[in-house]
């Protein structure tokens, strides 16, 4: 089993990249399942209900969330409805959508998690320990392998989350930061796990928006609409190998395009 996972999507461009490329990558590299973090899809205001249908036509088989997940209005009911699309499943009770979901795959299920951190990241939520325990506890017997995107500012609260699940679930990844980091590693019991996988949107900026307008703003102060950088779009991501039996992990590989 094979399953890649892509950094946050930050643009239109970032969008139409995936479209265009998505499924090329999966059949080179023999993907059985890909989940794509979307939750920037319409440039740090969301992801519209056209991005999400054009990433999961495009090669996506669940898309995940974040913090800016919830600032377009328009997808609110697209959350409620569809079991593709997730936001963080440690937002209060009564938000629209969905925290996790049980996918079919090969034969197989595939339950997805998707969580925010609560260090140095806004809206601080609770903490996402006791949600994905009751989800685990829910569901158990009812899925093959767990996957957890964990959207967080700080690494050592990502690698907490790692070591706590290790063996609980197979494949734990990290978003937010869109700097893909090179900690890699198969916990000691069998978990894949990685800080951050990166982004998906134009190169040649910060972390994928126009450098001058972001340095005005730690400047000024100021409130500033940012846009995105000019440089060519690039996707980056990670692909966990699992062995079907055991649901361990037996490789992990980077991957840019």
């Amino acid at each position: 089993m094979r399953i890649l996972c892509i950094g946050d999507v930050t643009s239109p461009k970032g969008v139409e990249h995936l479209r265009q490329n998505l499924w090329r990558v999966r059949k080179e590299n023999g993907i059985d399942f890909c989940i794509v973090n979307a939750e920037n899809a319409a440039l740090i205001t969301g992801a519209s209900v056209n991005d999400a249908e054009t990433l999961l036509s495009s090669g996506a088989d669940c898309l995940t969330g974040g913090n800016h997940t919830l600032r377009n209005r328009s997808v609110y009911t697209y959350l409620d409805d569809s079991e593709y699309m997730l936001r963080p499943i440690n937002f209060g009770e009564g938000t629209p959508g969905h925290g996790y979901t049980v996918l079919d795959c090969n034969g197989y299920k595939i339950m997805v998690i998707n969580a925010m951190g609560n260090i140095n990241i806004e809206p601080v939520l609770d903490s996402p320990y006791s949600y994905i325990d009751r989800v685990l506890e829910r569901e158990a017997g009812k899925y093959d392998f767990a996957v957890l995107d964990i959207h967080a500012e700080a690494t050592g609260e990502k690698a907490a989350i790692g070591y706590a699940y290790d063996g609980k679930i197979s494949v734990i990844f990290g978003t937010h930061t869109h700097v893909p980091t090179c900690d890699e590693i198969i916990l000691p019991r069998g978990t894949g796990y990685i800080s951050d996988i990166g982004m998906c949107g134009e190169s040649g900026g910060v972390l994928g928006m126009n450098p001058e307008l972001v340095v005005k703003a730690q400047r000024s102060r100021m409130p500033i609409r940012f846009e995105a950088a000019s440089g060519a779009p690039r996707a980056t991501g990670v692909i966990f190998e699992l062995n079907e039996s055991t649901g361990k992990v037996t490789s992990i590989k980077r991957i840019a395009f």
